[in-house]
C-alpha cells in the first residue's frame, strides 16, 4: 500500500501515513469524528469570551484596555462588533500612557467546568492612552440622516494573535443617540513552542 494511502487499524483508528497520525471513526457510520483546533481549547478549558453591550449618544466614547503577559501563552483573539447607528472603532497596539480608571472585566471561560483562568488582563471605561505604536485596525459602520437610521457591524472571521506583554486599547465612538452597540470577543490561549 503506498505511504500516505489511509488505512484502519483494529481499533477504528484511521492512519493517515506510516508515522501513524491516527483519526477517531465511528463504529457505526465509519464517520471521521474531528473537531477544528478552536473547539479542541473549548474542551481544554483554554477559551475564553466576553460578551456585552453599552448605549452611547453621539460623540460617546468606550475605551477597553487589554494586556498580554510576557509568556509564551499567547492569545488568539477574534471580535464581533454590532450597533444600532453610526459607529467607529479603532484597536491600537502597543498603547502607552493614559488609560487611568476603568473597571476590570473577568473573562468567562467557555468550558463552564473548568477553572482555568485567563492570562488576558482586561479593564473597561478608561481614559484616553497618550500614545501607540500601531493601529491595527480601523472601522465605521451605519447611516443617518432625518429620515434613515442604520447601525451594522465588523467583525474579524480569522483570529489575530495578540503579541505578548503588549497593552492593546479598544475604542468605540458613537454618532448617534441611543446607540447599542454589542461586542463580543473570543480567544483561546495557547503555548507557543
Amino acid at each position: 500500500m503506498p505511504k500516505n494511502f489511509p488505512q484502519l487499524d483494529g481499533q477504528g483508528r484511521l492512519y493517515t501515513d506510516s508515522i501513524a497520525n491516527a483519526a477517531n471513526i465511528d463504529g457505526i457510520t465509519n464517520a471521521i469524528n474531528t473537531i477544528d483546533y478552536a473547539h479542541h481549547e473549548i474542551h481544554s478549558g483554554s477559551h475564553f469570551y466576553i460578551q456585552g453591550y453599552v448605549e452611547l449618544n453621539t460623540d460617546g466614547v468606550l475605551r477597553m484596555k487589554m494586556v498580554t503577559p510576557d509568556t509564551g501563552k499567547w492569545v488568539h483573539f477574534r471580535f464581533e462588533i454590532t450597533s444600532s447607528g453610526i459607529c467607529g472603532t479603532t484597536l491600537d497596539e502597543g498603547a502607552s500612557g493614559g488609560m487611568t480608571g476603568g473597571t476590570p472585566v473577568t473573562p468567562i471561560n467557555n468550558n463552564r467546568n473548568s477553572t482555568q483562568t485567563s492570562v488576558l488582563t482586561l479593564t473597561s471605561g478608561v481614559a484616553a492612552a497618550s500614545d501607540y505604536v500601531a493601529r491595527i485596525e480601523s472601522d465605521k459602520w451605519g447611516a443617518g440622516g432625518k429620515f434613515i437610521a442604520s447601525g451594522g457591524g465588523t467583525s474579524r472571521e480569522n483570529e489575530l494573535i495578540l503579541k505578548q506583554n503588549t497593552t492593546y486599547l479598544r475604542t468605540f465612538t458613537s454618532e448617534a443617540d441611543a446607540n447599542i452597540i454589542q461586542f463580543k470577543a473570543t480567544w483561546y490561549e495557547h503555548t507557543n513552542i
